[in-house]
């Protein structure tokens, strides 16, 4: 793992923990509810400080965080700063301010995102300049990087994209040698298209174009932010709804994959970061309103539950439902993440 690789993944992880956190706690505090602890990831207590009766700490595991409420043991007293003790609206608003806070996250990067490196209108097919090196294939295997510029392929100058694509598409399977030129210096590598998913005669490497982009205004910047952000929730259901109705695989990407994906696109520079962080942050928040045990769905399908029949469940069976359903997602987080180490 490269040092930008880490730097990017811990910054991205962190900015969606801490908002999907931040979004509960805010949310608590304006309840008047005691939040205990304030914590971004799991396990060790590596730090922290404490504040207004608020311990705020970073643990070893930054795979999630919590926050430690007041009346969340079952076992405990109920109080006036009491969770449980609050009315049904308040403790709704407090489960669901976490993922509503993400996709906030996510229009606020997207819109950043315009604000300051513009509206991408098209491909520079001009250039054979590489914008993007997809992680898994072979450019990236090979080691090319984005901002590479591709220079020749086994001896022919590769002018504009257009050559780079016919020299590559008509290579499917067989090695050929890419010549690019990484700021000043010329490096050779050696890489072997593979079948183009969407054209399966056809090899490619997996690389993108650079984008050329156009200055807009800020509130321009907003509209197309809030825009992007309701075309990725819309392509995210559409994915939900063919993998129930298996017209599409269940391709889950743990968090070594995800991290090497952060990795790649970092180098892609922060614009293209800052789209993968949005995506990211809006796929956390649409996750945790799936209605599972453990996840902020799961607690919402409990206060539904008592909101149509008036009755609340039983404290103990819902926190065994809980801890059930945490301890399925850890084992869930550890296959994944083991066919990731394979993947690789």
């Amino acid at each position: 793992m490269t040092l930008l690789t880490l730097v990017a993944s811990v910054a991205v992880f962190g900015l969606l923990i801490l908002a999907h956190e931040f979004g509960h706690f805010l949310a608590a505090k304006r309840a008047g509810v005691t939040v205990r602890e304030f914590s971004i990831g799991f396990g060790p207590r590596l730090g922290g400080w404490e504040r207004g009766g608020t311990v705020y700490s970073l643990r070893l595991f930054p795979l999630g965080g919590f926050n430690l409420m007041a009346g969340m043991d079952p076992d405990e007293p109920v109080t006036e700063g009491s969770f449980n003790a609050k009315s049904l609206g308040q403790r709704v608003t407090i489960v669901a301010a976490g993922p509503l806070m993400n996709f906030l996250l996510t229009a606020l990067l997207f819109s950043l995102m315009f604000a300051i490196f513009g509206l991408p209108y098209q491909a520079n097919l001009d250039s054979a300049a590489i914008g993007q090196v997809i992680p898994g294939y072979p450019a990236e295997k090979a080691g090319l990087e984005p901002g590479d510029v591709v220079v020749s392929i086994d001896g022919d100058e590769i002018r504009t994209w257009a050559d780079l694509s016919v020299r590559t598409g008509r290579s499917l399977g067989r090695s050929i040698t890419v010549v690019v030129r990484r700021g000043e210096e010329l490096r050779t590598f050696v890489v072997t298209p593979v079948a183009d998913p969407e054209e399966p005669g056809a090899g490619i490497i997996g690389v993108t174009p650079t984008l050329l982009f156009r200055r807009i205004g800020p509130i321009e910047s907003v509209a197309q932010g809030l825009s992007e952000t309701w075309r990725v929730l819309v392509a995210w259901l559409s994915g939900l709804v063919g993998l129930f109705l298996q017209r599409a695989p269940a391709d889950l990407a743990g968090p070594v994959m995800t991290v090497r994906f952060i990795g790649a696109t970092a180098k892609s520079g922060l614009a293209n970061l800052m789209y993968l962080a949005g995506f990211l942050s809006l796929n956390i928040g649409l996750f945790n309103l799936i209605p599972f045990p453990a996840l902020d769905g799961g607690r919402l399908t409990f206060l539904a539950y008592e909101g149509i029949t008036r009755r609340k469940v039983d404290p103990h069976k819902e926190s065994l439902v809980h801890f059930v359903g945490f301890a399925t997602l850890i084992l869930l987080i550890i296959l994944v993440t083991y066919r990731d180490i394979l993947r690789l």
